[in-house]
């Protein structure tokens, strides 16, 4: 069992729900979710289970079930908000997993059955009728269908995931492709009740302002008494901290203990040498120097990030690599078709290369030989992939925070590279 009186064993219940054991820093998100805390800001490196929050607030809603309302209040949705739409997908999929998992899918040992069946009972308890999923999940982005599972039953938990523009715009009373009887209640189910979670708050500063602005009012309404029902809660996730708003009182940050952690001490301190190399011609000799430093590692069967700022000088590297090494290649823009860009994180085998070994098919292996991936911005942000090694030009310093976390990215390779023209 993973009840103890009013409260669920964390720990044991958050191995079951993801297959491994939590962080320090998500402990402290769960305790202080459960005890009411406000918190703004999660500040936390990239590559540390950010997207993990959705796990500790599905227990922190399954522990408030259990204490029978006699605890501080958790929203009943999760509103996943991030302005990449390959981000928006991996969310989802996670949250799948999670659902999955929750109903007993997957290769489980006896106890995490046992702990997933009574969390499903506590979240079960929310619902106000029955239905196929005690764990309500959709995806709102744009080329994608809503599967309307969110907004069905208010009671319902529900985990949405979705892009700044579709989320922003239910907010403001202006849902694209909704008639006027939906759009109110697409406000407040967005709106009420919901736990807003911004990732990679400080690239949509203008969005950040508006959610503080509602929850602000609503805050503000709720003390005067006209705002008697549950109110939208705001968290900005952020790997690099440089928004001012992410460095407040209320801001979770790695702490002592994380710090002392095992795995976590091996991807903060992972190794990643750093070499400057001179162009004198950007315009005409940009991309075959980046080719030229790729193609460097083909022998070791490496791992290679190509990360350039525009999309012509991207298609004019995926084309010299594509000619070096043939069927070695891929390419991610954010120009890319939204059939293109789900084919390429489902089925593609080079991409798959990038993904965490546990999430990789069982076709794919090193032995297949070096691969390279090739990305403007929208490879930069959120999307968990890692390289060996990384080979880009020269961009902000926000910009380039961002691609270093994509080499290297679990401390696993020990002669990582990283190559800035």
């Amino acid at each position: 069992s993973i009840s103890n009186n009013n409260q669920i064993d964390f720990v044991k219940a958050f191995a079951a729900l993801t297959g491994h054991r939590p962080f320090p820093w998500q402990e402290e998100l769960f305790r202080r979710l459960t005890a009411g805390e406000v918190i703004t800001a999660c500040s936390i490196p990239t590559g540390l289970g950010k997207t993990a929050v959705i796990a500790v607030w599905l227990l922190a809603l399954a522990s408030y079930a259990k204490a029978k309302g006699t605890s501080p209040r958790i929203p009943r949705r999760l509103v996943y908000v991030v302005n990449r739409r390959t981000v928006v997908d991996q969310s989802t999929t996670e949250a799948e997993r999670m659902r999955a998992r929750l109903e007993g899918e997957g290769d489980l040992s006896d106890e995490d059955r046992t702990i997933l069946r009574e969390l499903a009972e506590l979240l079960a308890r929310l619902c106000a009728a029955q239905s196929d999923h005690v764990l309500a999940i959709s995806t709102l982005r744009g080329q994608f269908a809503d599967n309307r599972e969110w907004s069905a039953d208010p009671a319902r938990p529900a985990v949405i995931c979705g892009t700044v523009d579709m989320i922003g715009s239910r907010l403001l009373f202006g849902g694209y492709r909704l008639g006027f009887k939906s759009r109110p209640l697409h406000a407040g189910f967005l709106g009420q009740d919901a736990l807003l979670v911004h990732d990679e708050a400080h690239l949509e500063p203008a969005f950040q302002e508006l959610i503080e602005n509602i929850e602000r009012e609503q805050v503000e309404r709720e003390r005067t008494g006209e705002l008697p029902w549950p109110k939208l809660q705001v968290i900005a996730l952020s790997a690099t901290g440089r928004n001012n708003g992410l460095d407040t009182a209320c801001t979770l940050k790695l702490g002592k203990a994380d710090r002392k952690h095992s795995e976590i001490r091996k991807r903060i301190r992972a190794k990643k040498s750093l070499h400057l190399q001179p162009c004198d011609d950007e315009k005409t000799q940009l991309a075959d120097k980046l080719a030229d430093l790729a193609l460097a590692h083909r022998e070791d069967g490496a791992t290679t990030l190509v990360f350039v700022r525009t999309v012509d000088e991207a298609m004019n590297v995926l084309a010299r690599l594509e000619k070096a090494q043939p069927k070695h290649v891929a390419a991610l823009t954010g120009t890319m078709r939204g059939y293109e860009r789900d084919e390429l994180v489902k089925s593609n085998p080079v991409f798959a290369r990038f993904l965490p070994s546990s999430e990789r098919p069982e076709h794919v292996s090193p032995s297949d030989g070096a691969v390279y991936l090739v990305c403007t911005s929208a490879g930069e942000v959120g999307i968990n992939i890692s390289a060996d090694h990384l080979v880009c030009d020269l961009s902000t310093l926000d910009s380039m925070a961002q691609r270093f976390g994509r080499v290297n990215r679990f401390g696993a390779c020990t002669n990582t590279r990283i190559d800035v023209v």
